[in-house]
């Protein structure tokens, strides 16, 4: 067997008898250095019974020699056999000893026997807190390491904290996979008794207990490990997964999870089946309806997909995200799954500012369907925003032939015929004109006004320029600068009825001021 330290010198000799006290402090010191020279001992360790020392001893040397040989790291390989032989020898020599316990127990962790391993790791930890309680210190259990090992260790390996980790891991594993769920939960359970906090002891015990559909067991380990691990990727989801099962209970909450990683999977029907048994088990349960909803849209069934988002939204009224998607079901379910995606698509392009994609995403979707109204007039709003007032004039009027009733279509009708008109070659004034609808129509009246003036002064024969003008002043009741605009439109066209009713109105309004004026004190 390797040297493993030489015995420690023997105290000075003394001139003269030494006193009783004496005596008795340096037969302690020597028994103290002897305990820490012996081999195999780890820091704390006791002295070994002199009875216990022979079968300690080959137990090393057992233990040496299975590591030294060439056989594989067995139970079943001679050497090793011999080494477990020994060091059950040694065991049952000092039963009560921590450091045949600790040889064992590497022995049977190196080999892979791990209900041996796991077994003699009990047994080593029972054996350092009972002699922590016989030191009379209270709580002494909790302030001894049964982990710390001899140096160098035995067998040769790694660490037996580690060692420890593995022997639990590979046992519960072991359970898990023959489905035995209870027999794996006291093996991490074990685990947690001899490595309080270890994140993987914590992570299977929660995990086995939410599958165990306890999700109330489940939920300390999770919150401890999330402490513990601030960053880890996957302990928040399942102490949320915990919370859930709390809220809307076990059956709902694992067929919800189940649907999920189904739906990740891609496989939308068993997806679909599970969330169903989720949104049954727990009616109150708005994300099981919610994502029912989800995969029922992406499945092409809209009108499913219509009554689960309402039946989310139901419970949660104030959330813009499920009325949004009722439209879509809505939208899909009456003019269809094409048209609808189409259409959804262009108010995503036109919000992020991409008029191109938006109205090549309105035409797919009217070209799906030809009666979808609304479709049409988002059309005809790109196309007048990209100054394609031809265009932008063939979609509002299909939309009034749609709906004869729709006032604000015949508006924006008779603005792309107006727009139109400004837009042909060789006309100067269509960008101002351009620009004064787009300005009125975003409220800043000061600069519609600055813009239709430009027009009138570049075109003075401008029927659509005086009309604007005035109209903007009207509305800013500048009555004065509106009578002159509409009256000059109303030369260029005498007999439009509308210039001509502004037109006087506004005449009125201006005489009515200059009479309260003079009659003023």
């Amino acid at each position: 067997m390797a040297n493993r330290g030489a015995p420690a010198p023997s105290p000075a000799p003394r001139r003269g008898p030494p006193g009783p006290v004496l005596v008795l402090a340096l037969g302690l010191l020597l028994l103290s250095a002897v305990a820490a020279a012996q081999p195999g001992l780890a820091a704390g360790d006791p002295a070994l019974p002199a009875a216990a020392q022979g079968p300690f001893e080959a137990a090393l040397a057992a233990a040496d020699a299975a590591v030294a040989s060439p056989h594989p790291w067995s139970p079943d390989a001679p050497a090793w056999r011999s080494a477990l032989t020994a060091a059950s020898a040694a065991v049952a020599a000092a039963p009560d000893h921590p450091a045949p316990h600790r040889l064992l127990f590497r022995t049977y962790v190196l080999v892979g026997w791990w209900v041996r391993a796991a077994n003699a790791a009990d047994d080593l930890r029972a054996a350092i807190e009972a002699l922590a309680g016989a030191d009379g210190e209270e709580g002494g259990a909790a302030r001894v390491d049964p982990w710390v090992d001899a140096d160098p260790p035995v067998p040769d390996g790694p660490p037996s904290r580690a060692l420890l980790a593995r022997a639990y891991a590979e046992l519960g594993f072991s359970r898990y996979q023959a489905g035995a769920l209870d027999a794996a939960l006291d093996v991490y359970g074990r685990w947690l008794a001899a490595l309080p906090d270890d994140p993987e002891a914590l992570r299977w015990s929660g995990r086995l207990l939410l599958e165990r559909d306890d999700p109330a067991g489940a939920l300390p380990y999770w919150s401890r490990l999330v402490e513990l691990m601030p960053d880890d990727e996957a302990a928040p989801y399942f102490l949320a997964a915990a919370r859930l099962g709390i809220e809307v209970g076990p059956a709902a909450s694992a067929a919800f999870r189940d649907g999920i990683v189904l739906y990740e999977a891609g496989d939308l029907a068993a997806a679909a089946e599970r969330l169903e048994e989720a949104r049954a088990a727990a009616p109150g349960f708005v994300d099981a309806h919610a994502w029912a909803g989800r995969v029922a849209l992406e499945a092409g069934r809209p009108g499913d997909a219509a009554v689960r988002y309402r039946a989310a939204a139901a419970l949660r009224p104030d959330d813009a995200g499920l009325a949004f998607f009722v439209r879509v079901s809505d939208t899909q379910r009456d003019f269809g799954v094409a048209a609808g995606r189409a259409f959804f698509e262009g108010l995503t392009a036109y919000e992020a500012g991409e008029l191109e994609r938006a109205g090549a995403a309105f035409e797919r979707s009217v070209g799906a369907n030809a009666a979808f109204v609304e479709a049409w007039a988002w059309l005809g709003r790109v196309r007048q925003e990209q100054g394609r007032y031809a265009d932008a004039e063939a979609a509002w009027a299909r939309v009034v032939a749609l709906d004869p009733g729709d006032q604000r279509a015949r508006a924006f009708l008779n603005l792309a015929r107006e727009q139109r008109a400004y837009a042909g070659p060789g006309r100067v004034t269509a960008a101002a004109f351009a620009a004064g609808v787009a300005a009125f129509e975003r409220a800043d009246l000061e600069e519609a006004a600055a813009r239709f003036r430009e027009v009138v002064r570049a075109d003075p024969a401008s029927t659509l320029g005086w009309t604007w003008l005035g109209r903007v002043a009207y509305t800013v009741r500048d009555f004065a600068t509106a009578a002159e605009a509409f009256t000059r439109a109303l030369e260029l066209t005498p007999d439009d009825e509308d210039v001509a009713w502004f037109a006087a109105d506004a005449a009125a309004r201006v005489a009515e001021a200059e009479a309260a004026e003079d009659g003023s004190p």
